[in-house]
């Protein structure tokens, strides 16, 4: 717009313009103010924790958005009240730039309060009628490095217990403790009165042997205890170091065994026992039981009797299961003794145990063997260093047998005849040709083609055996030859074919029949009992025939007669 005197001959082509200025900050005013309070627990440093509030700024505009921050210290470390500085204002906030500080310090007074420390009573124990233990105390809560050194005045620590007070709990009271930094809460403790228990236990161990009897002393116990009028018992307990607990027993204050020990299975046997005080306190403890070896016995395996007929060969046999014992680097002896010399020409053993005997001949009968093994461990301390095992000897007499051949031992070929054999219970005939029967039995029938050899094995009620053999001389004499003189061809089973008894046993026989004019009526080579009173399928009449066999040259004829009678 125009304004002025003038301003009326004037109009302006424009209404607006524009040029550059400047709008400096304003200078405000940082104040220290004592509230909100400045405090922290004592930690040590000097370091001062402030909030906005505790600076206000002077010459503000309006309801402009501005704080003021910085860093603040106390004047010293320690507990009380004192002078805050703070250093490096600042301004914050949207309009921090419109604005600038007069001053970048301030002072005000801020507290440093005492920091807790707790005090706790340290749990205490200690025997009846003995002196209380030192007190003590534990601390928490100081800063790093330091402890109750810093004290002006360390706690007093008391209790109402004294040397003679009885069995039960008393109170640790903790008081009086001054520092200039600290202060003190207390935690009470508390002072455990208890009956003397074992504080030790011991075993003082005697010599124990192996294979003692169950109910050897192993040893005396013995326990010690704060209490100096303390009483013990002892017992075998469970628990770590038990395994051996079954193998022993507590009588009184006295270990003993209640097995016989074998150092072979173990050198040394582990026991728990427990020591109780005539109050019930008790201590375990684990003790190591060691014993000695001592020779054990050597060992032999029972022996078989032994059971043979008489022969005159050497008999052997081997003892087994020899050997030294559980010491398997001792040597082992053996020796017999033989109640029946008699039945021997010789007898041994060696000490491989390889044991034989020669029967005397024409001796039978028994005899106890008594075999002994002794190794050289010696007999020390109970040590065994021999093992007997005794067996029999039996020798059984042969059967006493004969055999005899019914009509002598020449037999006509085709024959047959009985061997017998006597003298035992038992017969076993060998395999051999023209057996007919009896082959386990004492009678054999026999029916040889050719000469044979028959053997017979005869055992008594002992079961020892004889074999024997005799011979069959075969004759080729015909006499077993037998020819029926009649016939009846009626077809009734009875004389109705010409039958020479064994006449297969010359199978080149040549028969030939005739009549009373001399004619031949039948003939056959090798001729097998078929003839049935024929003559070209037609039957003879009845009346008496005349037949020749022909062996061959140089042997001779059977001749007979045969009676054809027909009803």
């Amino acid at each position: 717009t125009l304004n002025g005197a003038s301003a009326n001959n004037y109009s302006v082509s424009n209404t607006s313009a524009s040029t550059t200025g400047s709008i400096t900050p304003k200078a405000i005013t940082a104040t220290a103010n004592a509230t909100p309070l400045i405090s922290k627990a004592y930690n040590g440093n000097t370091n001062a924790t402030i909030v906005a509030g505790n600076i206000s700024l002077t010459g503000l505009v309006g309801a402009d958005q501005v704080v003021a921050s910085g860093t603040a210290s106390y004047a010293s470390s320690s507990a009380g009240n004192k002078a805050v500085a703070i250093n490096g204002i600042i301004l914050e906030g949207s309009a921090r730039n419109n604005y600038q500080l007069s001053n970048t310090t301030a002072a005000t007074n801020g507290t440093i309060t005492q920091k807790t420390v707790t005090i706790t009573a340290d749990n205490k124990t200690k025997v009846q009628n003995l002196p209380n233990p030192p007190l003590t105390a534990s601390y928490t809560g100081f800063i790093n490095g330091e402890s109750n050194s810093v004290l002006t005045t360390q706690p007093t620590l008391t209790t109402t217990a004294t040397t003679t007070s009885v069995q039960g709990t008393y109170s640790i009271i903790a008081s009086g403790a001054i520092a200039t930094n600290y202060s003190f809460t207390y935690v009470p403790g508390t002072l455990t009165v208890s009956p003397g228990a074992p504080s030790t236990v011991s075993l003082a161990n005697v010599t124990l042997y192996e294979n003692q009897a169950p109910g050897t002393n192993a040893g005396t116990l013995n326990s010690t205890s704060d209490d100096p009028n303390a009483t013990f018992t002892y017992a075998l307990v469970n628990g770590s170091g038990d395994t051996d607990n079954a193998l022993f027993a507590i009588a009184g204050n006295q270990l003993n065994t209640s097995a016989s020990l074998n150092y072979e299975n173990k050198p040394s046997y582990s026991v728990r026992v427990r020591s109780t005080s005539q109050y019930g306190l008790s201590l375990d403890q684990v003790f190591n039981v060691a014993i000695n070896d001592v020779n054990e016995a050597p060992t032999i395996a029972s022996i078989p009797n032994q059971t043979t007929c008489f022969t005159t060969a050497q008999q052997t046999f081997t003892i087994t299961g020899i050997s030294a014992g559980p010491e398997t680097s001792q040597n082992v002896t053996l020796s017999f003794t033989n109640n029946n010399a008699d039945l021997f020409s010789q007898i041994a053993i060696t000490n491989a145990g390889v044991f034989t005997y020669t029967v005397k001949p024409g001796q039978s009968g028994t005899a106890t063997i008594l075999v002994t093994a002794q190794d050289n461990g010696g007999v020390a301390n109970g040590g065994i260093d021999v093992a007997t095992k005794a067996f029999i000897i039996s020798v059984n007499a042969l059967p006493v047998m004969s055999v005899t051949v019914d009509g002598g031992t020449d037999v006509s070929k085709g024959a047959t005849t009985t061997i017998t054999a006597t003298g035992g219970v038992g017969y076993t005939w060998a395999n051999a040709t023209g057996i007919i029967s009896g082959q386990n039995a004492a009678a054999l029938t026999v029916r040889p083609l050719i000469t044979t050899t028959y053997t017979v094995t005869v055992s008594n009620s002992s079961g020892c055996t004889t074999t024997q053999s005799i011979t069959l001389n075969v004759m080729e004499d015909f006499k077993a030859l037998e020819a029926t003189n009649v016939m009846s061809p009626n077809s009734d089973g009875t004389n109705d074919v010409f039958v020479i008894k064994n006449i297969e046993v010359y199978p080149n026989n040549d028969l030939k029949v005739f009549d009373r004019a001399g004619r031949i009526v039948f003939s056959a080579k090798g001729y097998k009992n078929t003839w049935d009173a024929t003559i070209n399928g037609s039957p003879l009449t009845e009346g008496t025939y005349y037949y020749v066999v022909d062996f061959g040259d140089g042997k001779m004829k059977k001749k007979g007669y045969i009676t054809i009678i027909r009803n």
